[in-house]
Formats: C-alpha cells, structure tokens, sequence
C-alpha cells in the first residue's frame, strides 16, 4: 500500500514537471499532446489529476520536491548559517521558475497566489523553512520560541510574495529582486541570531521582578 502511494506521488510529480514544460514550449497546455508525451492514458492522468488546473498547479510544490532532492546531494548543507540556506533555497526555485518563465508568468497568481498558505507550494515551502530552522542550533533562544507553525505560514507567504515581485520585476537581469532577497536573507539571519532580543526579554523580566519586589516591601 505505501509502495503504491509512493508510485502515485512519483506519477504526480513527473507528470505535472512535463505539464509544466509543454506549458512552457507552447504557451498552453494541451491535454492529447500530454497523453502523447507521457504515454499515460486519460483516464489515468484524471485518476492522479481531476482537473487541468489541479495538474498544472502541481507543478509548482513538485519543484520544492526537486530542491529536497538538489540538497540531498550536498555534504554539509545544514551547517550553512540561516542566510546561505534561505539563499540556497530561494536563488534554486527562481532559477527554476526561470525555466518555466512563461508557465510560471501565466499562472502562479491564479493557482498559488490566489491561495495563499491553502495551496500545496504553501505546505511545502513551510516545510522547507521549518527543517532549516529547527536544524540550526545557531537560533537564539527567543527566536526558538516564536518558529512555530504559524510562523513558517507566514515565512511561506512571503515567499509567494517574492515571487510576484520576480514576476513583475522589469529591472536588468532582475537586479531589484536579486537585491531584496540579499538583504532580507541578511536581516533575517541577524533577527534570529541576535542575542539583543534575549537579553531584552531577561531584561524585562529583570525589571518586572525588581519593580514587583519593591512595591511589595512599600506596601
């Protein structure tokens, strides 16, 4: 049973890149060319896919599967600090958007962005935050306290964020884009790094303590 769901996962990944790829060759999709293409029958492909826009849409988290893959194969990758990983990570899946420019121009708005963190490429994108982040022993300890599921939702729709600004980028070589994730990449890391945050928050307590203290002995 798992065998088989592991086959059908692989189909759905395998059939949405192509989908994706036809997509990207001839400006829409053709269902007869994708038959022909893949050697799958229709009744097959509406088994793993009920509609066109399930199948296109697809595509999308089946690139954050690729990336698993891509990093899989490097020695060390988890003892990158936060900011060469989320650059990893981000420069990859633009790279491959970047294959699909056309694909991905067409239709990320209406079959992710549109969703928000109820799409597919959402759950994954937060998976690949939350393994970063829950793999790094570098956070400090009250960014460890905030890294929960809401927060790689809210990680992940920033990540669709950023990808419609790439989409609309006009600038050379997609420099305004290329800019912002190297900033934002850097602000992060100092953000969940910082021990200032920590010592702020044992400050409070310190001063709560110390106040509460005094006014019970005037009192």
């Amino acid at each position: 049973m798992k065998e088989h769901k592991t086959d059908q996962i692989t189909s759905k990944i395998e059939l949405s890149l192509l989908a994706a790829e036809l997509y990207q060759k001839n400006g829409r999709l053709s269902m007869r060319e994708l038959i022909n293409t893949s050697e799958m029958s229709a009744a097959q492909i509406y088994e793993l896919f009920p509609t066109k826009d399930a199948l296109l849409a697809y595509a999308y988290p089946s690139m954050v599967f690729q990336y698993w893959a891509m990093i899989d194969e490097i020695d060390d990758f988890h003892r990158l600090v936060i900011s060469e990983k989320l650059g990893n990570f981000i420069y990859t899946m633009l790279e491959m958007f970047s294959d699909h420019e056309h694909f991905v121009k067409d239709t990320f708005t209406r079959l992710v962005a549109c969703k928000g963190v109820k799409s597919d490429f959402a759950d994954e994108v937060s998976a690949v935050y939350k393994d970063f982040l829950t793999r790094d022993g570098n956070l400090s300890i009250t960014a460890g306290l905030v890294t929960r599921p809401l927060f790689y939702r809210w990680m992940a729709t920033q990540f669709i964020a950023l990808v419609e600004f790439w989409i609309r980028d006009t600038s050379t070589s997609k420099e305004r884009t290329i800019g912002l994730v190297d900033r934002a990449s850097s602000l992060f890391e100092d953000v969940m790094y910082s021990e200032l945050i920590d010592k702020g928050f044992d400050f409070s307590k310190y001063l709560y303590t110390t106040l509460n203290t005094t006014f019970k002995h005037k009192s």
